[in-house]
């Protein structure tokens, strides 16, 4: 059986991200160099489906998601800290937090999202497992770089839509800890002139608190979680003026997610080396080329080098602040299907994309979590959806050894099962996954531009 039949016998190396130096110690390995010309044919045509990087997909559910005005608000309000909540966990001298227990205005989408090595991943993560907002999180945060790709956003797909991301982000309590409200009330303050630029309807005067009419918009307020809590001052709002709020409250998701489409990195020495240059990735990169057609392509394909589906991977929910179960797809899809802000919603530009037809909550979804592009993998540790694994040869050792055990009611991929890899085997693969790391963003979009 060819190395191009194999492709479809294991999926492997799904990873997460963080900020972190790579394997910087691992010396080149010696050996022949080769050619693209040493591949077979099948082996050359699959090569070819993993490269270049193309355009950044459209999306038409953000009529905004190409309008340089919106990128530079969502750049503004990227860096911006003064709209977070109250600290629930504060700095303890280790555990980088942003401030102390009580403050506010400590936290923005930069916290967690960090630029720098241009990655845009989670740096505040310490000691290095679920992220830190303005409390600890379940998860690893996800870097951003190249992530307009994806079709489904975060570990468990728990959004649709690039947009839709940031407004959970920042009402929740683990992470920003704001309100819509807050956030339409900053715009007006601060941002007034370029949202009114981009947006067709401009900002209600009555957000300005010295209106006449300033007490139609209370200064904060979200939806209640429950039916049976008691209202609270949106629920006391006219639902004419909640749905102006809505709408500025989803126009700054749409901003954030034109920003996001500007962070794309492109010619990684992969990219270099499949495009004609042999001397693009060392002699145990090319022999790790062939390990990864053999072994990791299958879930691992396209130029994302990702399939955007999910898998379930025995990962242990184990580490610093990581919750004891964690079912990833099967827990996150009845939120999408529910909010009022997914692809099908009165608030999405384009109603009829059929992102969700079909989508119901399965039991097979249970522990099942997306696959993690490997572009930028060596710089973004640490890995899985919970920072379980440090470095990338953890990473080869989890996947050569056929994954982890999986928790009842849990069914492991069929395709994850020891690999067989010799230790050789095990340097060049992590040889290879250095050489994924592309070019920087360009610096005009890391700049703080908020006030």
């Amino acid at each position: 059986m060819t190395r191009f039949a194999c492709l479809v016998s294991t999926c492997a190396l799904l990873v997460a991200c963080g900020d972190e130096p790579p394997d910087a110690e691992l010396d080149a390995s010696p050996g022949v160099d080769a050619g693209l010309d040493d591949f077979t044919a099948e082996e050359r045509a699959l090569l070819a489906t993993l490269s270049p990087l193309p355009p950044v997909p459209p999306d038409p559910t953000n009529a905004f998601a190409d309008e340089p005005g919106a990128a530079r608000l969502g750049q503004m309000l990227f860096f911006d800290k003064s709209y977070s909540g109250a600290l629930v966990v504060g700095d303890d001298g280790t555990n980088h937090g942003l401030g102390q227990v009580g403050e506010t205005g400590k936290v923005s989408c930069h916290s967690c999202h960090a630029a720098g090595s241009g990655a845009m991943d989670d740096r505040r993560s310490q000691p290095n497992h679920v992220s830190l907002g303005t409390a600890w999180g379940t998860r690893n945060a996800h870097g951003l770089v190249n992530s307009s790709y994806y079709r489904w956003t975060n570990w468990g797909g728990r959004f649709d839509s690039q947009w839709s991301l940031p407004l959970a982000v920042a009402e929740g309590g683990a992470t920003m800890r704001s309100t819509r409200l807050q956030i339409a009330h900053l715009l007006y303050a601060k941002y007034r002139a370029e949202y009114d630029a981009v947006f067709p309807v401009p900002l209600d005067p009555a957000l300005d608190p010295g209106a006449a009419d300033a007490a139609r918009f209370p200064p904060s307020g979200k939806p209640k979680a429950s039916a049976s809590d008691p209202d609270g001052p949106w629920e006391l709002m006219a639902p004419a003026d909640r749905d102006i709020v809505n709408r500025i409250f989803v126009n700054y998701g749409k901003a954030l997610a034109a920003y996001t489409r500007q962070l794309v990195s492109r010619g990684a020495p992969l990219d270099r080396y499949l495009a004609g240059d042999l001397d693009a990735i060392t002699p145990g990169a090319k022999r790790g080329l062939r390990t990864f057609l053999a072994h990791c392509v299958a879930c691992h394909g396209g130029p994302m080098l990702a399939d955007d589906q999910f898998h379930a991977l025995g990962v242990p929910q184990v580490g610093t602040g990581v919750p004891a179960v964690d079912l990833g797809r099967y827990q996150d899809l009845p939120a999408l299907l529910a909010s009022p802000f997914n692809s099908d919603g009165v608030w999405s530009d384009d109603r009829a994309t059929g992102r969700l037809a079909g989508l119901a909550q399965v039991d097979a979804q249970r522990g099942q979590f997306r696959t993690k592009s490997l572009r930028g993998v060596a710089s973004s540790r640490p890995y899985m959806h919970a920072g379980q694994l440090a470095t990338l040869r953890d990473v080869v050792a989890f996947y050569n050894a056929g994954g982890g055990e999986v928790a009842d009611g849990v069914v492991k991929d069929p395709r994850i099962r020891p690999l067989g890899l010799t230790g050789t085997e095990e340097n060049d693969l992590v040889e290879l996954l250095m050489m994924l790391d592309g070019e920087p963003v360009p610096a005009t979009w890391l700049v703080d531009l908020s006030r």
